[in-house]
């Protein structure tokens, strides 16, 4: 009969395991789904950057020195500003011929419609990778002063095209910008034409007297000047 009554206890001990088992696993599926219903802004802006710039792109361009600024409260910086002198800083390109401190042609930059909510904004410059460049989808990223805006660029070159990620990272500071820093990558090369960096190469330049002032961009003309076949005023970052 004591036998009969442990293996009535095991049975019993096994089921509450199971139930336990079951709760759990519900219970995370119910969290998961959760969080899929009402994501965070963490995880609505990681989303967003991770559709422009897959992570280890963005690893690259931290290793080349570019400066991330995290955080889902950025502050406004809707305006245009002026990159002068505009100065490299690094470069993972084989036998790049714009080595640390080569001044490139001034950059523009105009940041426009910022959605706080969305952790969206709309960003053309010129002279970053090309003559003209329209970013095809945006992100904000930052908190306090700081922000890091991060985009993706449709770029056209001797037949074909590669998409580059535009990221631009700095601090607020009145009407300017303090610490500009620029990255670009090309991020997808599979429809690229000849004489074109690779992807997963790019370069990165800053600033270099550590202040973009406000500018008219629509008054500053972007100079096309073919400088060599991996480089040109077409894509003086590219």
């Amino acid at each position: 009969m004591m036998k009969k009554t442990t293996t009535n206890l095991t049975v019993v001990a096994k089921g509450c395991a199971f139930a336990l088992i079951v709760g759990v696993v519900l219970q995370f599926a119910a969290c998961s789904k959760n969080k899929d219903i009402n994501p965070s802004d963490e995880d609505i802006l990681s989303k967003k950057i991770e559709d422009i710039i897959p992570q280890q792109y963005v690893d690259s361009l931290t290793k080349l020195g570019f400066t991330i600024n995290k955080g889902t409260t950025p502050p406004n910086i809707d305006g245009s500003y002026l990159f002068k002198p505009f100065t490299i800083k690094s470069s993972n390109i084989p036998y790049d011929t714009y080595q640390p401190g080569y001044v490139l042609i001034d950059g523009v930059v105009k940041l426009y419609e910022q959605s706080a909510s969305e952790f969206s904004i709309k960003m053309l410059g010129k002279n970053f990778i090309g003559a003209a460049d329209t970013s095809v989808v945006t992100a904000i990223s930052g908190s306090g002063n700081k922000f890091t805006v991060y985009g993706k660029v449709k770029a056209y070159r001797n037949g074909g095209y590669n998409f580059y990620a535009f990221l631009m990272s700095g601090e607020k500071d009145g009407n300017n910008i303090k610490n500009g820093i620029a990255g670009i990558m090309n991020i997808d090369d599979s429809h690229t034409g000849p004489n074109t960096i690779a992807e997963g190469q790019g370069r990165v330049a800053f600033d270099g007297d550590y202040t973009s002032g406000p500018t008219d961009f629509n008054s500053k003309t972007a100079v096309i000047t073919e400088r060599n076949t991996i480089s040109s005023k077409l894509s003086q970052l590219k």
